[in-house]
Order: C-alpha cells, then sequence, then structure tokens
C-alpha cells in the first residue's frame, strides 16, 4: 500500500485542479520557496482529518481555502483526494484503490467520501490509523518535529515510539472504547430510571384504561338504547304523521265540500236577487196600476153621483123653471146665472180638491212602499248591508244619480256600489275584520284618495256625455266619484268604438278598452236600488206637488163657496125665492136627457173598473207575498252564506293547524332520523318492552356512567403503548447490561 497520488481543488495556493502523481519509492518535491511545497504536506494532514489550523499554519478553519488573487476570485469550496494503491490489501476494503476525500464550503460545511461515498470523520481516522496516517501520528514529520521529538521527555518519546510500533491505535480503540463503555453504563441507568417511571405510569393508565373499557361498554348501551327509544319516538311520530296527512286529506275535502255549498248559495242568492229585482219591478208596476185604477174608479163614483145628483136637480129645476119662467123676467135669469156660475166653480173646484187628496193619498202610500224597499237593501252583500245597517256609510247612497242614469253608474262603480266608505286606512281595516270576524263575507271599503282629476273636455265619441255630470255627490261621497271621472255614457251601437276611457250605456253595458273589458250589471240589485232612490225622489216630489195643489184648490173652492153665498143671499133680500136654475124647460129637457145618459154610461165603466181592481189586487198580494218569500229566503241564504264562510274560516284554520302540525312532526322526524344516522344506528323495527322501562334503564346506565366522572378515552392506547415501550426498554437494558458483561 502506498499514497499513489494528491488531487488538489480550491486549496490554499491551488485554485485550479491539480494532480500529484507519487510513484513507488521516494518521492521529493524541491522548488524556491513560498511555491507551495508546504501546502502539499498541509493538504495529506488536512485530508488525513486535522481539525487544529495550527496543524495547518492557519489561524482559522476557512484560511484553507484559496482567498483569490489579482486575477482570480476566491474559491467557494476546495477539496484533496488522496489515492492509495490496495492491491497488497492492507486497508480493509475490498478495492484495490482506496480514494479518500475532505471538501470543505465557506459556509463551513465539510463532507468526508471513502471511495466517493459519504462517512463520519470518526470512520476515516480510524482507517488512516491502521497504516499510520492521521492526527498526531509519526508518518508526518513537519517542521521542527524532529527538534521536539528529541527534545521531549521519556514518557513522550515512548508514546513517539509506541505509536511507531502500532499501538497507539490501539491505545486510541481502547480509548474509546471505555468512553463507549461509559457511556453505555451512563445509557443502563438511564434505561433503569425511565423502566422505572414507565412502570409509575403504567399502573394508572390501566386503572384509566379499565375506566375507559367501562364507559365505553356503557356508552355503547347507552347508544343503543337511545337508538332504540329515537326508533320507537320515531315510528309513533311516523303514525301521528299519517294520522295527521289523513286528517288533512280530510280537511281538504271539506273545504271542497264547503266550497261547492258556498258557490250553490251564491248561485242561488244570485238567482234569488235577480228573481227579487224583477219582482220588485213588477210589483211596482202592478201597485201604482191598481192606485191609478182605484183613483180612476173613485173619480168614476164621485162623478157618477154628481151626475144622479144633476138629474135629480134637473128634474126638480125642470118642474120649477116651468113655474118661475111666467113670473119672472129677465132681471132675475140674470142674477140666477151669475149665481149658478159661482155655485159650478165652488163645486168644480171642490171635485178638484177632493180628487187631488185622493192622489196625494195614494202618492204617499208608494212612497212609504218605496222606503219599506230602501230600508230592507234587498239583494245587497250581506256584509255591506249588515254593516251599513249598523250606521256605517253604503257608496250607492253618497250618490243622487238623475233618473235614467241609475243602471249605468251601477254598471261603472261594479263593486264599488256596494262597497262601504271609511274616513282612514285604520277604520277600513277594522270594518274588514268585523266582516271576517262576524262570518258575513266579501266586503269592499273605499278610502279617501288624491282628488279626482277632470276628465277630457272634448268627448272621446260623438255624442258622449259625461256620466259624471248626470249624478250629484253627497258629502263624503269623493271616494265614490273617483270611479265616474273617466266614464262617458255613449249608445249601444257606439259602445265598442271607444278608445280611451270607460264607455257605458244608460241600460248597464260598460266597455274598457284599456284591459279589454265589458260587463252588464243591468239588474243589478245595486242598480234597482238606485232607481228605487231616484223613484222615491220623483215621488216626493210629486207628492209636495200635488199637496200644494190640493191646498190652492181648497182655497180656491172656499172662496167660490163664499161668493156663490153672498149672490144669493143678495137674492134673497131682494124678496125673490131661490131658484135652482133658470135654464129653459126645454133645455133642461136636453141636459136631463144627458145626464140620465151620462149616469148609465159612468155606471157601466164604474163596473168595468171595478171587475179590473180584484185582478190587480191579487197580482199585487202575489207580488207581495213573493217578494216577502224571496226576501225571508234570501235572509235565510244571507245565513247560510255566513255559516258556511263562518265554517270556511274554521276549516281553513283548522287545515293551517293541521299543516303546522304536520311540518313539526316532519321536523322532528327528521331530527330524529339524523341523531339516528349520527349515532349510526338503524331504526329498531319492534321492542318487547315499554318505552318507561327503556327510559328507567337509560337514565339508570346514564347515572351509572356519570358516577365513572371524566374518563380519558385514548388511555387503553396509552397503556399498550406504554407498555410497549417498557418492553423494548427492558430489552433494550438487557442487551446493554449483556454487552456490559
Amino acid at each position: 500500500m502506498h499514497l499513489s497520488a494528491i488531487n488538489l481543488r480550491g486549496f490554499k495556493s491551488f485554485p485550479d485542479p491539480l494532480e500529484i502523481r507519487l510513484e513507488r519509492g521516494v518521492a521529493v518535491v524541491v522548488g524556491p520557496n513560498g511555491s507551495g511545497k508546504s501546502n502539499i504536506a498541509d493538504a495529506i494532514v488536512w485530508a488525513a482529518g486535522s481539525l487544529a489550523p495550527s496543524e495547518l499554519r492557519a489561524e482559522k478553519p476557512d484560511d484553507v481555502l484559496f482567498t483569490g488573487s489579482p486575477g482570480r476570485p476566491p474559491a467557494d469550496w476546495c477539496e484533496v483526494e488522496l489515492l492509495f494503491d490496495n492491491r497488497d490489501g492492507a486497508i480493509d476494503l475490498p478495492y484495490s484503490e482506496v480514494s479518500l476525500v475532505r471538501r470543505l464550503h465557506r459556509g463551513g460545511e465539510g463532507q468526508y467520501l471513502i471511495n466517493h461515498s459519504p462517512v463520519r470523520r470518526l470512520d476515516l481516522v480510524e482507517l488512516l490509523a491502521d497504516f499510520g496516517l492521521g492526527d498526531g501520528m509519526h508518518s508526518i514529520v513537519g517542521q521542527g518535529r524532529v527538534e521536539a521529538i528529541l527534545a521531549s521527555r521519556p514518557e513522550e518519546r515512548r508514546a513517539a515510539l509506541e505509536e511507531a510500533a502500532g499501538l497507539g491505535r490501539f491505545k486510541h480503540r481502547r480509548h474509546r472504547a471505555e468512553l463507549k463503555l461509559a457511556r453505555v453504563a451512563v445509557e443502563v441507568d438511564r434505561a433503569r430510571d425511565l423502566e422505572d417511571e414507565v412502570r409509575k405510569r403504567l399502573r394508572p393508565l390501566a386503572l384509566q384504561a379499565t375506566a375507559a373499557d367501562r364507559a365505553e361498554r356503557l356508552g355503547g348501551e347507552i347508544a343503543t338504547l337511545e337508538a332504540t327509544l329515537a326508533s320507537l319516538e320515531l315510528a309513533a311520530l311516523e303514525e301521528r304523521l299519517a294520522a295527521s296527512e289523513e286528517r288533512r286529506a280530510a280537511a281538504t275535502l271539506e273545504r271542497k265540500r264547503l266550497d261547492r255549498q258556498l258557490q250553490s248559495v251564491l248561485g242561488e242568492r244570485d238567482a234569488a236577487e235577480e228573481e227579487l229585482a224583477d219582482q220588485a219591478g213588477r210589483r211596482e208596476a202592478a201597485t201604482a196600476a191598481l192606485y191609478r185604477l182605484r183613483s180612476a174608479g173613485e173619480r168614476l163614483d164621485l162623478r157618477r153621483e154628481a151626475a144622479d145628483d144633476l138629474e135629480q136637480r134637473m128634474r126638480g129645476e125642470l118642474v120649477e123653471a116651468e113655474g118661475l119662467r111666467a113670473a119672472h123676467g129677465p132681471s132675475w135669469e140674470e142674477r140666477e146665472r151669475v149665481a149658478k156660475e159661482a155655485d159650478n166653480e165652488a163645486r168644480r173646484l171642490a171635485v178638484d180638491s177632493s180628487t187631488l187628496s185622493d192622489e196625494v193619498r195614494l202618492a204617499r202610500e208608494r212612497l212609504a212602499a218605496l222606503d219599506r224597499s230602501l230600508v230592507e237593501q234587498e239583494g245587497l252583500p250581506p256584509a255591506a248591508r249588515a254593516l251599513s245597517e249598523a250606521g256605517h256609510p253604503l257608496a250607492l247612497t253618497l250618490l243622487e244619480v238623475e233618473p235614467g242614469y241609475e243602471r249605468a253608474v251601477a254598471s261603472v262603480l261594479a263593486w264599488r256600489a256596494a262597497a262601504l266608505v271609511a274616513p282612514d286606512p285604520a277604520a277600513a281595516f277594522g270594518l274588514a275584520e268585523r266582516a271576517r270576524s262576524g262570518g258575513l263575507g266579501n266586503v269592499g271599503v273605499l278610502l279617501p284618495g288624491d282628488h279626482p282629476g277632470e276628465p277630457a273636455s272634448a268627448p272621446p265619441l260623438p255624442g258622449a256625455e259625461r256620466l259624471v255630470s248626470h249624478v250629484r255627490v253627497r258629502p263624503g261621497g269623493e271616494p265614490v266619484a273617483r270611479a265616474l271621472v273617466d266614464a262617458w255614457v255613449v249608445d249601444s251601437e257606439h259602445l265598442l268604438e271607444g278608445r280611451r276611457g270607460v264607455f257605458v250605456t244608460r241600460e248597464g253595458h260598460c266597455f274598457v278598452p284599456a284591459s279589454g273589458e265589458l260587463w252588464y250589471a243591468g239588474e243589478a240589485a245595486e242598480a234597482v236600488l238606485l232607481e228605487l232612490r231616484a223613484r222615491r225622489h220623483s215621488l216626493a216630489e210629486e207628492v209636495e206637488e200635488l199637496a200644494t195643489r190640493a191646498a190652492a184648490c181648497s182655497v180656491a173652492a172656499g172662496e167660490a163657496e163664499e161668493v156663490a153665498s153672498r149672490a144669493l143671499s143678495a137674492l134673497g133680500a131682494a124678496g125673490l125665492r131661490r131658484p135652482r136654475r133658470t135654464t129653459s124647460p126645454t133645455a133642461l129637457r136636453s141636459l136631463l136627457n144627458g145626464a140620465e145618459r151620462l149616469a148609465s154610461m159612468l155606471a157601466g165603466v164604474a163596473q168595468t173598473v171595478a171587475e179590473f181592481e180584484p185582478p190587480l189586487r191579487a197580482r199585487v198580494d202575489a207580488g207581495s207575498l213573493r217578494a216577502g218569500g224571496l226576501a225571508a229566503e234570501l235572509r235565510r241564504l244571507g245565513a247560510a252564506e255566513a255559516e258556511l264562510r263562518r265554517t270556511g274560516v274554521e276549516a281553513s284554520q283548522q287545515a293551517a293547524a293541521i299543516e303546522v302540525e304536520i311540518a313539526r312532526l316532519e321536523a322532528e322526524a327528521g331530527a330524529t332520523r339524523r341523531r339516528l344516522a349520527e349515532a349510526g344506528a338503524e331504526p329498531v323495527p319492534s321492542v318487547e318492552t315499554s318505552n318507561d322501562e327503556l327510559a328507567e334503564k337509560l337514565d339508570r346506565l346514564t347515572r351509572r356512567r356519570e358516577a365513572l366522572g371524566r374518563v380519558n378515552p385514548f388511555a387503553k392506547e396509552e397503556y399498550e403503548r406504554e407498555k410497549e415501550r417498557l418492553d423494548e426498554l427492558s430489552t433494550q437494558r438487557d442487551d446493554l447490561e449483556r454487552s456490559l458483561a
């Protein structure tokens, strides 16, 4: 074995790679001072593992790196490789050539390699020590080393001799072995201490593991019981949910049945209202005809009586005139003519006054009948009728409509005609709530809003007139008038020609071009009530006019009687006998014949009138009876509607309560299923134990689990882990003790 080559790179004064080949025998390196001869020896010492900078003629370890020159930068790392010829096997490695490399970076990181494999410094030093290389070895003698050996003491020279004889490496090995044995003894003591510590920890861990095992078993039983109880609860919830579903289906069917009944009642009510409106018109016409017939009959009776009286007077006057004609001259005839004219005027005025009084009485009876119809408000919705009777203003009562425009106004107002008027939203909501709570059905409420704007001044169609111009609005009726601002009255043939606004005919046809809607409301109860109100207004004016005329006729009749009385008194004062007539006997005979014919004719007419009165009276009575029946039917239908609506509200509330209960049961069932899923348990199909027994057992197990207190869920794993560690420590301690032995 011999050193065959030295490779340097970046070491001290050798920045470039340099290979120095050494042949067998003695190799001498010569050169001038400063050429790097000593640096080659320092490279061998440094590669052999030297750590002392003083042995390398340096102050710190990084000084072995090339520090740079004017033309070269400093080296970042350096490397020295020693190649040994090992063909004789002196180095205990299976290689014919052995490479020892030491590498150092400027940051202080170093590396040792044997045949390009990283090794420890100790491995390299021991390998070199076998053949006399390394730190403190005799194979490398530096400057001043010979003088130091010659001047050394005997024990120092002995050490050098032992090193030269090859005993130094054994001493180093022995020293390292002693150090290792000391470290092993320390490790044995430490292993015993650790073993004792682990044994001390095993007992509480064993207790904790036992408690954790018991807690785990109790937890499993508790989870099983909770799953069982949850399964029973889930089954009960599903049964209740199924029952609630059946109740919901039944409530839905009941609600549909009530809706069908309500629609049927509403249909009957609409039919009854239409029939009542038609019956009211026919009854009014029959009553008017009956009143006219009675008036005509009474006037005929009066005239027939007057004709009979006239006939009797004519007969008496004829006899009397024949006797007086010769006794008196023209003066008597003139005076008698004046008295006769005054008497005739007084009689005529008396008849007219009586006729007017009868007409006033008949008109007042008709006015009373209209007032009764208006008070009953037949045909209006139950809610509107009930709330208006309670004192709340009805929309149609706040309007005064010209005769003939009632149906047009009712058609344009539509549902607003039967609506109520409230001063503010709170009052409107209160009315709606009263209708709902009382089961009165639907109700509409109008509120004050912005002042209605004026429509276009020019008519949208030829001949159209503004509907609002035929309506007088009473105080508080402004919300009702808003719906009439844009309405125009047109003929039926021009109804569909409108483009903007609302168009209506006097018969009740209404068309809105903007929304494409057309409807007819001529026979609506609201239109009938408006017509009755207009008829009542005109009839009241007629009653007032007839009463005024009757009073005037009565005054005039009194004045005429007074004039006739004064004329007759003047005739008596002149000593003349008061004759009834001064007409000639021939004229009186002619008048008598005429009076007889008139009396006969009036008797025939009176008989005819008397024959017509019973059928008319029967028609009026039948109409009144039918109207009363219809009114009672409407009241019954209104009560049935209110009851159905109340029952419908209750059914809706019950259905809503069932929906809430179903949602709650579904939420509870979902929560129970989630608890089962989180617990990893399956629903138990059936158990023989009751819920109370299961709950009692669960409570008992829960108390036992709580009695254990807080447990370490990882105690069992820690116990097993510490036990394995104790076994490992015992094994290691036994190995160390055997190695020490």
